[in-house]
């Protein structure tokens, strides 16, 4: 259900209330040819400035549910004042018009799996992912530890099956990593591509502990010793340590360098915990990501801590190419993202979540406790687990190795999971089912079954899973629905039936055959019913074959040889080769088959399927009898 922010007057008294509300995360927009200027109202109704929006720019502000804001213009006009009730987008247009798009959890079904707009396909689970048994003990709780995020992903279970990261390679693209006893021995190579040197340790300062953080959480030692520890997910890799970024970060060119390195050094894992809140993707970072899935090098790249919904930066490329993994950053005691963690949005590409809280080592020898460790400690517990994949299977390939990873992440049980109706099984009738508002599953079993939508075809997007469909609205009013059995969709504008491999595909498929052309609506839905009640395709075919068009196109007593012909000319797109026409004649004239068994031949076959499936694929749109 998607929620709608309502807009105050300027002479509305709103106040934000201390005491009650959950964070949010609220985007503005602004559209108009002036900047804008953000202010938060205190609980008093005093307003404290929060910055300015210029045009064609956005702001993102975390906030809370109970708190109220303010829009001005430069000149001190209130545009509008709201409550942070839901976390979503504001856009103000050119024409100083609000509109709000709710960024509310919710799920969506996909053939990979269930999609949360917050936490892409879910936290990581080794055991799941393995393909081994969940049944190590969980690490103890208490004490200075990791243990947390390890429990989270369930790292003991795959330790327990023997999967360390033995033989596996970890390039750890980051500021560099500083030298500890918890990774004594398990640098194995290196370069900075920032100074230009062989020598990739920190610069003193901010992100000092950034790359030793992270190789920790990857390769930390299991040795039991007193105090704080860090244990590593694959603690016999091991790594190389590319440093392409110092106290302000680094440039994508030196990252483009750092990662090619990375693949010609025989790396079959890159973590990286860096990115950018661009909204354009980098060519240059593109090819380079490339090149390490063409050579099955598995990327795996923070998703960043932005407050945004969507891809932004790195995260870019990973939505458009599919060849690399986003990490989002999940908070266990809230059950959901920290709020600093970027969310995926609404389109589903390689993202999921994994833990980043627990204690990890610094560059003083000792170890630094991080309860939000935003994304880009999140990520070693994904690309660790991407190298006991690569342990198991060394000659996997990059796209197997994210699959499998996908595969086995889930989406916790919270608001957004919990919005999905008991399913709804049909009878051996012509079942009638209704879409909800929530995520509705609808088995109609025998006869010809339909769901009604109550939105507008175009606002949905269908999507083929199995033997099954995915039926998702775009808008959100409707959900995400998984439908099985169930031949026909009815929509606020259209029909479209789904029954591609059945009556409404042979129908489709006999136009092409006989006409060579896309049925006219009308046309298709009343031969679709006719099959409906019992009419057979050689039926169908005859219909066709005493049409007037038919006649039109061949002539009123066509030879066998004009009918050959037209149907290689109509599905094949081509004269007849000779010992194809050689067939078809005899079968013709011996009476094997007469006129509409030719065309059924035609139009049934694996070439005409070939041809049409990339049109019919999605369902097909038909005008019924009235």
């Amino acid at each position: 259900m998607l929620h709608t922010l309502h807009f105050e007057p300027s002479t509305s008294t709103i106040k934000s209330v201390s005491t009650a509300g959950t964070p949010v995360n609220i985007e503005i927009t602004n559209h108009t040819a002036g900047t804008l200027k953000l202010f938060w109202i205190d609980s008093s109704g005093n307003t404290k400035d929060y910055g300015d929006v210029d045009p064609g720019e956005t702001q993102r502000q975390g906030t809370n549910s109970a708190h109220a804001w303010e829009l001005r213009k430069a000149d001190g006009t209130v545009v509008t004042k709201f409550m942070a009730s839901y976390a979503g987008e504001i856009t103000v247009s050119a024409a100083n018009e609000l509109t709000f798009e709710d960024h509310t959890e919710r799920v969506i079904r996909t053939p990979d799996g269930d999609w949360s707009t917050a936490q892409g396909y879910g936290m990581v689970n080794y055991a799941a992912s393995l393909g081994i048994a969940d049944t190590a003990p969980a690490l103890p709780m208490s004490g200075q530890t990791n243990n947390l995020a390890l429990n989270l992903v369930g790292a003991p279970s795959a330790w327990a099956a023997g999967y360390t990261g033995k033989g596996v390679k970890i390039a750890v693209i980051d500021s560099g990593i500083a030298q500890h006893t918890e990774i004594s021995g398990r640098i194995v190579g290196g370069y900075d591509f920032y100074d230009g040197d062989t020598d990739p340790t920190p610069a003193d300062g901010r992100y000092e502990d950034h790359g030793l953080s992270i190789a920790g959480a990857l390769v930390g030692s299991h040795a039991a010793h007193g105090g704080p520890d860090t244990m590593g997910v694959a603690p016999d890799a091991t790594l190389l340590n590319i440093r392409v970024g110092s106290t302000a970060g680094g440039p994508t060119s030196a990252i483009v360098q750092g990662i090619r390195y990375a693949v010609d050094q025989g790396a079959k894992v890159i973590s990286l915990s860096m990115g950018n809140d661009r909204a354009k993707a980098d060519p240059g970072f593109a090819e380079a990501v490339h090149y390490a899935f063409e050579h099955n090098v598995v990327l795996v790249n923070s998703g960043g801590n932005d407050l945004a919904y969507g891809p932004l930066g790195h995260g870019l490329t990973g939505a458009a190419t599919g060849e690399m993994l986003l990490v989002g950053n999940y908070d266990l005691i809230s059950g959901s993202p920290f709020t600093s963690s970027n969310q995926p949005g609404t389109a589903p590409f390689p993202w999921v979540m994994a833990g980043s809280s627990g204690y990890l080592p610094n560059s003083d020898g000792g170890y630094s406790s991080h309860d939000d460790g935003g994304t880009s400690y999140a990520t070693p517990y994904v690309s660790g687990l991407a190298a006991l994949l690569f342990q198991q299977n060394p000659n996997a390939t990059a796209t197997e190795i994210i699959d499998k990873i996908i595969a086995g992440a889930s989406i916790g049980a919270n608001a957004a999971t919990g919005a999905t109706a008991a399913p709804l099984t049909g009878s051996a009738a012509a079942d009638r089912f209704r879409s909800t508002e929530v995520n509705d599953s609808f088995d109609g079993g025998a006869g010809v079954d339909s769901v009604a939508y109550a939105g507008k075809h175009g606002d949905y997007t269908i999507t083929r899973n199995g033997n099954g469909w995915i039926v998702t609205d775009d808008t959100g009013a409707d959900g995400s629905d998984l439908l099985a059995n169930v031949e026909r969709l009815t929509f606020a504008d259209s029909h479209v039936a789904l029954d591609i491999d059945g009556t409404a595909g042979q129908v489709y498929r006999l136009y092409q055959a006989a006409f060579n052309r896309v049925p006219d609506l009308p046309g298709l839905g009343a031969w679709i019913e006719s099959m409906d009640r019992g009419l057979n395709l050689e039926g169908v075919a005859n219909g066709f074959l005493h049409s007037p068009e038919f006649a039109q196109r061949y002539g009123a007593q066509p030879t066998n040889a004009a009918l050959v012909n037209g149907m290689y000319q109509n599905v094949l797109h081509r004269a007849p080769d000779a010992g194809g026409q050689a067939h078809w004649m005899n079968l013709l004239e011996t009476h094997t088959i007469d006129a509409a068994g030719l065309l059924i031949g035609f139009s049934e076959s694996a070439e005409n399927k070939a041809a049409l499936i990339g049109v019919i694929g999605a369902g097909i749109e038909y005008t019924p009898v009235a």
